[in-house]
């Protein structure tokens, strides 16, 4: 009995050891698929939040800051530069300017204004190098590889031509918001990218159904999402710190759901014609969760929603305008870019202690791009499009021998065909 004791003793301690080197062995913090996300349990800030619909602080309604995000698309161009810096003497409640997230696009991109828009405090984040048009063919059966060198060329063109820092590029948006699943989750992650904001939600709103299940603040990957997966492949795996921005659907003029503001509609034209329209559109949406959870608010949407319609009319711009200043009345309600979200969702401080998280500061530094240029690219420098001729600013003052392009973002190679 000694002996048969002794042996299974020692077959039990041999197992104890298996099993502590195996999960030694493991990736860090792994864990299985179906254990449920804990806050202050197994999910920590500022590393890890669970998704859901309260505040990360549990803060009170009347000491929960009101975020407001503005988002625009696309390349940063001549035609639309201007627009952008009509916005620069919005203030938020602690007279520092608002900010916006511009996730921008390389074709046809200004650097030089891109330098500009960042330097005036404007977050500056990754939409991709080509913006291919066809999702089917392209972005729906993109493997890691191409998100990666749709995401990192287009990191390093503006690093090298806006000068804008490495560790202040750190967000994504896919085109034609479509989710590449895995695949782009994981090109986020191994980049050090910190957020995607591509992922539209219906369910999670304060408007959708007879009883709304509320907005979905923003959340980390460190557990099985529950967000409803609408456009694309939304991820099945984890990724720790990894960050969501869920794009909260808007309710349009229809009673219809739209990410963006491109995709909404109205009844009889009249977000097309009507300012008051326009600004009664906008205040119903941002009253949803105002008057409810306070949960963040956003506007995506890209510059030609201004002047759709030709010079017939210029309503929405006087519509969103007027929003922009009814939001400046109220003194709760700070704009901000995706990145000043999240420095505060990671430390949530009630409302009167939000200037003791430094991206609330005001600043405005000294311009790196002082001497700028326009460089033009024709046919003989591997144009990736059927034009004759290419402009881009920028705030290097040598221009490459070639069109810069995914997996040539120096144009430093003779690549005619990718």
């Amino acid at each position: 009995q000694r002996v048969f004791s002794e042996e299974m003793e020692c077959r039990w301690s041999l197992l104890l050891l298996l099993l502590l080197g195996s999960s030694a062995l493991a990736k860090p913090g792994a864990r299985s698929g179906d254990e449920e996300c804990q806050q202050n349990v197994n999910c920590f800030l500022p590393d890890c939040l669970c998704a859901s619909t309260e505040n990360p602080g549990n803060l009170p309604l009347d000491q929960l800051p009101q975020f407001v995000v503005l988002t625009f698309d696309d390349a940063v161009t001549p035609t639309n530069y201007e627009f952008y810096l009509t916005f620069k003497d919005f203030l938020n409640p602690n007279y520092c300017r608002i900010s916006m997230t511009f996730f921008v696009t390389h074709l046809y991109n200004y650097y030089d204004m891109v330098n500009e828009l960042h330097r005036l405090g404007h977050e500056i984040a990754l939409h991709s190098v080509t913006h291919k048009d066809d999702v089917d063919n392209y972005w729906r059966v993109a493997n890691q590889s191409v998100w990666e060198h749709e995401m990192a060329d287009l990191k390093t063109m503006l690093e090298t031509y806006a000068r804008i820092p490495a560790e202040d590029i750190k967000g994504w948006r896919a085109p034609f918001l479509e989710v590449g699943g895995d695949e782009m989750f994981s090109a986020i992650t191994d980049l050090g990218l910190q957020y995607d904001c591509t992922w539209p939600t219906l369910h999670y709103t304060n408007w959708f159904d007879t009883e709304p299940l509320g907005a979905l603040w923003p959340y980390t990957l460190d557990f099985p999402s529950i967000q409803d997966c609408q456009l694309g492949r939304c991820p099945t795996q984890i990724y720790e710190g990894t960050w969501v921005m869920p794009m909260v659907d808007l309710e349009d003029n229809t009673g219809q759901p739209c990410a963006m503001l491109d995709a909404c509609n109205s009844l009889e034209n009249e977000l097309l014609v009507d300012p008051d329209a326009v600004e009664s559109f906008l205040r119903r949406n941002f009253e949803y969760n105002y008057n409810s959870t306070k949960a963040p608010f956003g506007l995506y949407v890209h510059h030609s929603w201004f002047y759709e319609g030709g010079n017939s009319t210029d309503a929405r711009r006087v519509g969103y305008t007027r929003f922009l200043e009814y939001l400046s009345k109220l003194e709760d309600v700070y704009v901000v870019s995706v990145d000043r979200l999240l420095a505060w969702v990671k430390n949530p401080v009630p409302l009167d202690d939000i200037d003791s998280i430094d991206e609330f500061g005001c600043y405005e530094p000294e311009s790196n791009c002082v001497d700028t240029k326009i460089f033009k690219f024709t046919t003989e420098n591997n144009l990736p499009v059927e034009v004759d001729a290419i402009y881009m600013g920028s705030c290097t003052l040598v221009q490459p021998k070639y069109y810069p392009w995914i997996y040539n973002p120096l144009g430093d190679q003779n690549i005619t065909d990718v």
